[in-house]
């Protein structure tokens, strides 16, 4: 099964496509389980049509790959204006963005965050184990008593990617912690989306056991 829970539509500020266009082109790469999650700090989002357009996109592609309705969360700053416990309900999952960065929000600050969300919640495009040695905690026992997910990004712009295939340490601390690994492509342009990579990618989380799972619709 290959999964990508990191895409864009015209609902983010540097959004490409739509909603149909990214669906339809992920349908006919073989994606089993397409991810939509737009930037919810893009100006003006427009949260209720962002789920009710995607909603819509996922009934119409029932028959041909699964649509989950995300959402992308900025850390920098801190979401202070996120609803959480309202606007995750009608979410699949959460994506936190560039955690590890030097302006994203505190660590324990966004694990209180993390338990007002409902739906399933993940760090995308982060560097966890930088977080580890920023603030000298068990990152993995952490992620896995707070059930978040990891991201792997295959976008090429992130360099912890490249270091978490090469490093076996690594990759056999993520297997033993039991977290659950997620996948994503973080496209915002169809030209973007490597599909080898992606596979690669699916494959490697699959073959650590802990691939992050939905039940069917939802």
């Amino acid at each position: 099964m290959v999964i990508d829970l990191h895409n864009h539509t015209l609902f983010s500020y540097d959004g490409k496509h739509t909603a149909y266009e990214l669906a339809d082109n992920a349908c006919s790469c073989g994606i089993d389980v397409l991810g939509i999650s737009d930037h919810q700090f893009t100006d003006g989002f427009d949260f209720g049509e962002y789920i009710k357009q995607l909603r819509k996109i996922r009934q119409e592609f029932s028959n041909r790959c699964e649509i989950k309705i995300g959402l992308e969360v900025g850390t920098r700053p801190k979401p202070d204006d996120f609803l959480a416990k309202s606007m995750s309900k009608s979410l699949d999952y959460c994506l936190f963005e560039s955690l590890d960065s030097d302006k994203g929000m505190d660590f324990f600050e966004f694990v209180e965050w993390r338990r007002l969300l409902s739906c399933k919640v993940g760090l995308a495009h982060t560097d966890i184990f930088k977080l580890e040695e920023k603030y000298g905690i068990d990152i993995l026992a952490v992620l896995k008593k707070e059930e978040i997910f990891w991201e792997i990004n295959t976008s090429g712009n992130y360099t912890y990617y490249y270091d978490f295939i090469t490093n076996s340490q690594k990759r056999e601390r993520v297997s033993k912690s039991g977290i659950t690994l997620s996948v994503g492509s973080d496209t915002h342009r169809l030209y973007e989306l490597n599909l080898n990579k992606l596979i690669s990618a699916n494959e490697l989380v699959c073959s650590l056991g802990n691939p992050v799972l939905f039940s069917r619709g939802r």
